[in-house]
């Protein structure tokens, strides 16, 4: 379950739940995620890893990690000290349904606080993922 969960954390979670719910370019979504994977060195073999259980999240790479801050600074709702931008992400926000939801995610998991940037940035997504899957 929590290989599922960091692969989801990097492919749904990255192109999924900050594209479709924050309106993103899918096409520029996923130019950001495959540069910042590739900038990092996050082979197809590390998610494959990560999938099948061969790696927990808890044991993910830094690479893993720092691929993950990669993409949230680059979409623009992280800064590079792994502090999310919350304001800007819940005025995207404003007028959805989502609202009040969003809020209550933000509340949790903008708290969340890694060993460094990078495992910030992945531990706040896992954080967003656990309470997606839960509501």
């Amino acid at each position: 379950m929590r290989a599922t969960l960091a692969l989801t954390l990097l492919l749904s979670c990255l192109t999924g739940i900050l594209s479709q719910h924050m309106n993103m370019d899918s096409a520029v979504t996923k130019e950001v995620v495959e540069g910042c994977l590739k900038e990092n060195g996050v082979s197809t073999d590390d998610l494959a890893d990560l999938q099948s259980g061969k790696v927990k999240s808890s044991d993910a790479k830094d690479n893993v990690k720092c691929a993950t801050l990669c993409i949230l600074v680059k979409s623009g709702y992280m800064d590079s000290t792994g502090s999310l931008l919350t304001e800007k992400i819940k005025q995207q926000f404003v007028n959805s349904p989502l609202s009040a939801a969003v809020e209550k995610d933000l509340e949790r998991c903008s708290k969340v606080k890694g060993a460094n940037a990078c495992d910030t940035a992945f531990q706040v997504l896992a954080c967003f993922q656990m309470q997606n899957n839960q509501g």
